[in-house]
């Protein structure tokens, strides 16, 4: 398995926590990677996660250390208020260790000091609105 193959399986793992036994305020009911087709009218909250772009940072011989920047959708029925969006924003990056110091807790190669969050809204036509989260993870591939 690639290393960046990785770094998706994780996020997966952390994603599949959310839920409020865990202590967090939103239960994620699935979780859809971009080569998962989505069902129609699925039961929300859930996720959809893409890759939005994957650079090489630097390289030594036959190694090289990439940033994958990946955008993680949290989508809601239109008519969910702005507070539960906002935590479902928050529940994202707790998940992923963002604030904590024991590199246990945290998803591995996560860039924690730099993040953004989007939003969309039911208009033309969308039933739904979403938070999209985009973070950062730093990983090594090696090419040998």
């Amino acid at each position: 398995m690639s290393n960046a193959s990785k770094v998706t399986r994780q996020l997966r793992e952390r994603l599949e926590c959310i839920r409020p036994d865990n202590g967090y305020s939103i239960e994620l009911k699935a979780i859809y990677f971009r080569h998962e087709k989505v069902p129609e009218n699925p039961p929300k909250p859930y996720a959809m996660v893409r890759v939005v772009s994957d650079r090489r940072t630097s390289t030594a011989g036959f190694e090289a250390t990439r940033l994958r920047t990946l955008a993680i959708e949290i989508v809601f029925a239109g008519r969910t208020d702005d507070d539960e969006v906002d935590r479902a924003g928050v529940d994202v990056l707790r998940a992923l260790g963002f604030g904590r110091v024991d590199l246990e807790d945290k998803l591995p190669g996560l860039v924690d000091d730099e993040d953004e969050a989007e939003f969309t809204y039911p208009d033309g036509g969308l039933t739904t609105r979403s938070i999209i989260t985009s973070i950062g993870v730093t990983y090594v591939e090696n090419y040998n």
